[in-house]
């Protein structure tokens, strides 16, 4: 019941998604897929809010996706949004299209090796 080795360069915790697959048993699958579709929307708002230069909104939303992606264990996609929120409360969009990209792209492998996880 334990997951093997998911990723070649995992960019999660497995020890993390381990110990939430125990402690949860049949509730990881739902906790996974709220994780694929609110990480699908709230990358949808960020990249609203920076297309609108609103850093308030962004620094909510990177805070938030931040938090949902580290107590996953999914820790590259959880320092890619630590590192726009800061940014965001400073004020500083002036790299958020690209930072943006990373965590699409970071979001879009994660999903893919969680999906892989379901029912397994």
């Amino acid at each position: 019941n334990c997951i093997g080795n998911i990723m070649s360069e995992s960019s999660i915790d497995l020890a993390t998604l381990n110990e939430l697959k125990v402690i949860m048993e049949y509730e990881f699958d739902e906790l996974v897929n709220i994780f694929i579709s609110d990480g699908q929307t709230q990358i949808e708002q960020l990249a609203q809010a920076i297309a609108k230069q609103d850093d308030t909104s962004v620094r909510k939303i990177a805070h938030t996706l931040k938090g949902s992606s580290s107590n996953l264990g999914i820790t590259d996609l959880s320092e890619l949004c630590r590192s726009l929120e800061f940014k965001a409360a400073e004020n500083d969009l002036s790299d958020a299209d690209s930072s943006l990209q990373s965590i699409k792209t970071e979001y879009e492998q994660v999903k893919v090796t969680l999906e892989g996880l379901l029912n397994s």
